[in-house]
């Protein structure tokens, strides 16, 4: 290989920055490498010289064939999955006798994501804009997820710069373009005769181009990413082996509006990032308020001036939560928002999703739109984490500078939809009465001089004999005085819930007449159990 070739090329220590500090290798790490190969134990190593080869299904007792069948073909480098981010000392001896540079992939990444991050650094060669470069790939992945197809991002040049999607499902025209990096030119003069490059040029629309046997394709829809009047690229969906989701269109339309950033950095071949700033490094200096929002939001092409709604996002993953479900996530949740409102910014914080949505001028504060926007988000993430996620509308920040106090208001409203996990959605506004209550006990927690000391005595009975007749009157309370619901909730006997009433009746002397000892009894009893809310009920959705 040429020098000037080889130096031009990223190194197999650069790919295995790419795919995160997980990542392991071994061998002579600087060797240049040309492209990416997916492979199997039992596939022929044909056309893999300077490539580096993800070794897929490859067992521990076959990696030394593998690793000298790759030698052999003139494979630059060879991957294969590593647990705790170490290569097995067996593997490493065979990839040191054949000669092969070793990479070891993340055990938690798939193998189709750290192909997209392999080819995205690939694209930019090791320059800088790589990490442009991957954030398109993981945009492609994150839209072929939510539409079912096999996606491709192309510059105005109609060189294909991202792709993701099944590859066993692309057809004949996706293939040859992904290969030659380009769109084959009886296809392209098809796409002009018929005024769809024309059309992405002049609007936002979603176009559906039909299928063209002839030529090996299937039906598409595509969409167009411009610069004002400067088009920078399309970015094309293809149906797969079923057809794309009902939101297809949608999701491109939000996908347009990101991918816009990625690809002016991809013209000009600069660091975004450099230029810039991290747009989700000043979005959560937005939500955070560390930064003046009227220079940020001009910095991010938000009227300083607009209101904006805020929606918080918890994927409720616990500690099993991966730092790469959590980009996927908030690359799902970044397409739904740019798709919904233009400008939408994305931030994560306090382990949580934020969205803030600039308003348009003189746009009513109609929650009912919003919310449904929010529980079809939901459902997806639902359906691609498998967890419980739960979303909050924290309400309308009249100013940017305002978003600060409203993200909190979805924090703490998260934090108390998290004991109804089946909950999906609810609003600030629902919540209000739960906040209350909770900022109240709050302050009593504050002032230990403010008790009861009736009730604090029946409590302290309770944890030194093993009773529940104070938990029983908080229930009892709760309900109000609906003795058959708690009963079945307690799963005792009427009666017995009946015995528990009168006796804390008698040890504390509450009056159950009167609403000022019931309000006072229930306030303590939360604040001594440690139930800030009433236990085991849901939101109201709707």
């Amino acid at each position: 290989m040429p020098d000037a070739l080889a130096a031009a090329l990223p190194s197999v220590r650069q790919l295995a920055d790419a795919l995160g500090p997980g990542a392991a290798w071994s061998g002579q790490v600087d060797t240049p490498v040309a492209d990416v190969v997916v492979a199997g134990p039992d596939e022929p190593l044909d056309d893999v010289a300077g490539a580096l080869v993800l070794g897929v299904g490859v067992r521990a007792d076959e990696a030394a064939a593998f690793l000298g069948a790759a030698a052999v073909a003139g494979a630059a480098a060879v991957a294969f999955k590593v647990g705790d981010g170490l290569l097995p000392p067996t593997t490493k001896d065979a990839a040191e006798r054949a000669g092969v540079p070793l990479l070891g992939v993340p055990a938690g990444l798939r193998w189709d994501r750290a192909e997209s991050e392999l080819r995205a650094v690939l694209a930019y060669g090791g320059r800088p804009g790589a990490d442009s470069g991957r954030d398109l790939f993981s945009l492609a992945q994150t839209v072929a997820t939510l539409t079912r197809g096999v996606v491709s991002v192309e510059d105005g040049a109609h060189r294909v710069v991202a792709y993701a999607g099944p590859g066993e499902e692309a057809d004949d025209l996706r293939r040859r373009s992904v290969l030659g990096r380009d769109c084959p030119a009886p296809y392209l003069e098809l796409l002009r005769e018929q005024g769809v490059y024309r059309r992405v040029r002049e609007s936002d629309e979603v176009i559906a181009v039909a299928a063209q046997p002839q030529l090996g394709a299937r039906a598409r829809l595509v969409i167009g990413m411009n610069a004002g009047r400067r088009p920078l690229g399309t970015i094309w969906v293809q149906e797969g082996a079923g057809p794309l989701a009902a939101n297809a269109a949608e999701v491109l339309r939000g996908a347009a509006r990101l991918a816009s950033f990625q690809l002016v950095d991809h013209y000009f071949r600069g660091d975004a990032r450099a230029r810039l700033g991290s747009r989700e490094e000043l979005s959560h200096g937005l939500l955070t308020g560390r930064f003046d929002a009227g220079a940020l939001a001009a910095h991010l092409g938000v009227d300083p001036a607009a209101s904006a709604d805020v929606v918080a996002v918890d994927l409720r993953l616990g500690s099993d939560g991966t730092d790469a479900q959590r980009a996927e996530a908030a690359g799902v949740v970044s397409v739904h928002a740019a798709a919904h409102r233009e400008h939408a910014l994305i931030a994560q914080a306090c382990g949580q999703i934020y969205a803030i949505l600039p308003c348009p001028a003189g746009a009513p504060a109609d929650e009912a739109p919003l919310e449904r926007w929010a529980a079809d988000l939901v459902v997806t993430l639902r359906r691609l984490t498998g967890s419980a996620v739960q979303a909050v509308l924290a309400g309308r920040a009249t100013r940017l500078n305002d978003v600060p106090t409203v993200k909190m208001r979805g924090f703490r409203g998260l934090q108390l939809m998290a004991r109804t996990p089946d909950d999906p959605v609810t609003t600030h506004t629902r919540l209000t009465p739960a906040l209350l209550v909770r900022d109240t006990i709050d302050l009593l927690r504050e002032a230990p001089q403010v008790r009861w000391p009736a009730v604090a005595a029946l409590v302290e009975h309770d944890r030194t004999h093993g009773g529940d007749t104070a938990r029983s009157l908080l229930r009892y309370l709760d309900a109000f005085g609906d003795v058959a619901s708690v009963a079945k909730e307690l799963n005792v006997h009427p009666n017995t819930l009946r015995y528990r009433i009168r006796r804390a009746v008698a040890l504390t002397g509450i009056d159950l007449d009167d609403a000022e000892h019931r309000l006072a009894a229930v306030l303590h009893l939360r604040l001594a159990l440690d139930t800030p809310t009433a236990p085991d009920r849901p939101f109201p959705t709707r």
